[in-house]
């Protein structure tokens, strides 16, 4: 199902997902899917975004789609990119790839031209006039550091910054006034700045796993100056947003039950809320297995 992302009655509505950590199938995996089921039910979102590590192990390829049965249930739209596990294990990116293209309501594309990495794309959300309002980038932020010597996590690559100044550089050609979001797995190096400045709605309970290498991809989204926020997954246990020169960067919170996570610490998905017009400001929250809503915000960046 191909479908066309389109501001309904003036709003639309994201759901993020993250760390599904999808592995056999066992009871613990199958309290994941209910909790999608029950979360996408509570919200009916316009749009799911996934922000990586959606499965983990030998079985990934036949994980994969089992775990996005509920998006297909509920004939959402959604689209998708990896994290550092996903192809950890068992099959490569390149074919888990191609299954996710193929699942129903799938919408994530590759743009041939972002160089590094699967699936770095870009969605459009238009109005009643097919006009381009907002704009979601999903970007594939790698695995691990090959650098010598460095180690820990991958960072966004030059090529990948170059697509993206080029994309929001077309759009503006197009449309003129749009703003955008963008989804990521792996945090980057400004999460951890964001935090010590004080001011962050929700929780960091440990500590910030982002690349020991700053490639500057968060200073081309302050010179291009259309990304109001940045949405990572990665730390199951942070979920906390805040400012950082105008930009929100954020976490979801984990959904999956099959990985680390803390006591007390429930898992849920994050709800964006954007407004057709209004391009300065949006609402965000967590929504919990408990049904229940927390660090409700509305952002707006000036």
């Amino acid at each position: 199902m191909k479908k066309e992302l389109k501001f309904q009655n003036g709003r639309f509505k994201i759901m993020q997902f993250t760390d599904l950590h999808y592995v056999d199938g066992s009871s613990v995996d199958e309290k994941t899917i209910n909790l999608m089921r029950s979360l996408l039910a509570a919200e009916k979102p316009d749009f799911v975004m996934i922000t990586g590590d959606t499965v983990y192990g030998v079985g990934n390829l036949q994980g994969l789609e089992r775990v996005l049965k509920p998006l297909v249930e509920a004939e959402i739209p959604w689209s998708f990119v990896f994290g550092n596990h996903d192809a950890e294990e068992g099959v490569g990116k390149e074919v888990l790839f191609k299954k996710v293209m193929d699942i129903p309501g799938s919408i994530v594309f590759h743009a041939e031209d972002s160089g590094f990495g699967i699936g770095n794309h870009y969605l459009e959300i238009k109005n009643d006039n097919y006009e381009t309002e907002w704009v979601l980038f999903g970007v594939d932020s790698g695995s691990y550091n090959v650098l010598s010597d460095i180690g820990g996590y991958d960072y966004i690559r030059e090529e990948q910054i170059r697509w993206y100044r080029k994309a929001i550089k077309e759009l503006g050609v197009s449309y003129g006034d749009f703003a955008s979001l963008l989804f990521l797995h792996i945090p980057l190096p400004e999460y951890k700045e964001v935090w010590e400045r004080k001011g962050c709605i929700g929780n960091k309970l440990e500590e910030v796993c982002c690349p020991a290498v700053n490639s500057g991809f968060f200073t081309a989204l302050l010179e291009e100056g259309h990304t109001k926020g940045v949405f990572a997954g990665h730390d199951h246990i942070n979920d906390y947003i805040g400012n950082l020169h105008g930009i929100q960067l954020g976490y979801g919170r984990a959904t999956g039950y099959n990985t680390y996570g803390k006591e007390g610490f429930l898992r849920g998905a994050r709800v964006i809320l954007l407004e057709e017009k209004n391009k300065n400001c949006f609402e965000t929250y967590l929504r919990l297995e408990d049904g229940s809503i927390v660090s409700a915000v509305e952002i707006c960046t000036e």
